[in-house]
């Protein structure tokens, strides 16, 4: 999916979007708070797109104007999103509510923090979370929006796809990290929740390049140490291929690149880069200096929430040989970033970002 907002003049706003069937005519949804929905389908030929090849028809472009919304101008909150998947492609900026930054979080996690998230959507004006289900055409679109100035995207998407365009739209780059054997326990719970109680749409939102866990989560012992180890052992090649380091294939590895030891430290050389780096274990001083880097504190009162029975099954995790194996490369990258943590924490002076 393409699309680029042109212009919000006040009592019009205009655009395109070409949706990945080029030959669909795209629809759009107006929300404004406390009133009805409003869809229309693409009202402005854009014969420039057609020529670029990025639709069939160039029966792609949109005005919103005065004539769907009566009051448009007076109207600070107002959303455009894509009707088939609900994309969000503009929402006004409010001075008084909204931060005036550009902010990309990878964070490797995939059970959804919500109040976090709902702390963040009410701090900028577009948010996108799990980054990494949207095709690389639409993350590019997302990122390079124009239009937005406020403009939060989380996920697990492939540094090394977006990392350039990143900095070149001007984007604090920020990353999460966490203790791998209780990324993993937490994974394999949540993989086993969904597979019992879920449904289609969960398993598309939160198991990107990870589908064939599912089956392996769904009978997993996870109280018998003995049984579990057997389950590990008897796993797959593409199961093990799935749970193989996810931070290390997110910060040093290629699209499909298997992670291996010299990846780490590619993902270090990208971690000493970014903008914040932090770790689930050091919250609150992840929190801090983030505030300290956006001007404001995005996160509020949340942090994120831990179950006991996730670090239970991570200490058991922690025993088994192939699964110390699978996470060889993610323990090792967290151990260098903890190290650089603790030492930033032991020099106050120092710029802990930097220290990596």
């Amino acid at each position: 999916m393409h699309f680029i907002i042109d212009s919000d003049s006040g009592d019009a706003i205009s655009g395109w979007l070409a949706p990945d069937n080029p030959s669909t005519v795209p629809h759009f949804i107006v929300s404004i708070p406390g009133r009805d929905e409003i869809e229309i389908r693409a009202n402005l030929m854009r014969e420039g797109i057609r020529d670029l090849g990025l639709h069939a028809t160039g029966e792609c472009g949109f005005v919103i104007s005065t004539d769907i919304v009566p009051d448009l101008p007076l109207v600070m909150d107002v959303e455009i999103m894509e009707a088939e998947t609900r994309l969000p492609i503009y929402r006004r900026f409010q001075a008084d509510l909204d931060v005036p930054r550009k902010m990309f979080l990878f964070d490797c996690s995939i059970i959804p923090q919500r109040r976090i998230q709902n702390e963040i959507k009410n701090r900028f004006s577009l948010t996108y979370f799990s980054s990494e289900r949207n095709g690389l055409e639409t993350t590019v679109a997302m990122i390079a929006n124009p239009t937005n100035r406020s403009t939060f995207i989380s996920g697990r998407s492939v540094l090394m796809r977006y990392n350039d365009l990143l900095k070149e739209k001007d984007y604090l780059r920020v990353a999460l990290l966490r203790e791998p054997h209780e990324e993993l326990a937490e994974r394999l719970y949540f993989f086993n929740f969904l597979v019992r109680e879920g449904d289609a749409a969960s398993f598309s939102t939160y198991t990107h390049g990870a589908r064939s866990l599912l089956e392996f989560a769904r009978d997993l012992p996870f109280n018998d140490l003995k049984a579990l180890t057997g389950a590990f052992r008897a796993s797959t090649e593409q199961q093990r291929r799935e749970l193989m380091s996810p931070m290390t294939k997110v910060f040093g590895c290629d699209v499909d690149e298997p992670p291996k030891h010299a990846n780490v430290s590619k993902a270090l050389e990208s971690l000493s880069d970014f903008d914040v780096v932090g770790t689930r274990e050091r919250f609150p001083l992840f929190k801090d200096l983030l505030a300290g880097a956006v001007g404001s504190n995005i996160f509020g009162d949340e942090a994120p929430v831990v179950f006991q029975s996730v670090k239970t099954l991570a200490a058991n995790l922690a025993k088994i040989g192939v699964v110390n194996d699978l996470l060889a490369d993610d323990l090792a990258l967290y151990s260098y970033v903890e190290d650089a943590i603790n030492e930033g924490v032991s020099t106050p002076d120092a710029t802990l970002q930097r220290q990596i």
